[in-house]
């Protein structure tokens, strides 16, 4: 297994983490991605069917890994947490090289977009869908409810915390509590989107949920110097910050503004 105590998988080479859940790491790795997108592939043990969960980006390489990961076994559905293309550019290819419907919440990537609570059947594995906006309106997690496993995309990830976009970070707080209450089973599990799987995630969740709350009170504690520019923002509360990495903590700083506006006002 990847966690935060060993190395990463090199990309094309699957991994099995648990009894239904091998990750296969596409070659996308840069500032925003970590090492890369984690790709599953999701079967029941024994089962002649598997799905595909957020396939990636669209690289020939990576195609050939996710159908040798899948083996033998049918491609019967392409799931996405959410619509970015690190995560989705690789699903309508994938659909048409293995006929799988692809399920989402996004009503760009299907006909039937995916609803809170829905459970889908991949052969007698079952996979049920938890709405979890914040990181994007779409955002969704697939629980594996067999083994305790939620599939997080960019909710939670391995290392780091995801971009919001203002106004919707009520959501994502939101969307934490949700997933609380899932990962409470003894032995629960998240496998990311991106990053080492979290074999401890009620205390990462916690520790997402402070960090976020930090920003905030940093941010309220700097409008209160008179420090309002969203750029001087970015320099106080990321002194060290990557150069490639500004975007997303401007992003960043202007979905903690419009929050403090919503509850502070």
């Amino acid at each position: 297994m990847w966690t935060r105590d060993t190395a990463p998988p090199r990309p094309g080479d699957p991994l099995t983490v648990t009894e239904r859940a091998t990750l296969v790491l596409a070659p996308n790795a840069n500032a925003w991605t970590f090492e890369g997108t984690n790709t599953w592939v999701l079967a029941e043990p024994g089962s002649d069917v598997c799905a595909v969960l957020d396939p990636g980006p669209d690289d020939d390489a990576h195609v050939a890994a996710i159908l040798a990961a899948a083996g033998e076994r049918c491609v019967a559905a392409v799931l996405v947490t959410h619509a970015h293309h690190d995560h989705a550019e690789l699903a309508p290819r994938l659909a048409e090289l293995t006929g799988a419907p692809v399920r989402a919440a996004h009503p760009r990537l299907t006909d039937e977009p995916l609803q809170d609570d829905d459970e889908i059947r991949v052969g007698a594995l079952t996979v049920r869908v938890l709405y979890t906006p914040g990181h994007t309106g779409d955002s969704v997690c697939f629980l594996l409810p067999d083994e305790g496993s939620v599939l997080t995309g960019d909710t939670v990830l391995g290392g780091g915390s995801p971009i919001v976009k203002p106004g919707r970070l009520g959501q994502f707080f939101d969307s934490l509590d949700r997933l609380s209450e899932v990962l409470a089973a003894p032995g629960s599990m998240i496998l990311p989107g991106h990053g080492p799987v979290l074999t401890d995630p009620l205390a990462q969740i916690e520790r997402r949920r402070k960090a976020r709350l930090r920003r905030v009170d940093q941010v309220v504690g700097a409008l209160a110097e008179g420090v309002e520019d969203p750029e001087d923002l970015v320099d106080r509360l990321y002194p060290d910050l990557h150069p490639d990495l500004r975007d997303a903590a401007r992003i960043s700083v202007d979905a903690v503004l419009a929050h403090v506006q919503t509850t502070h006002s």
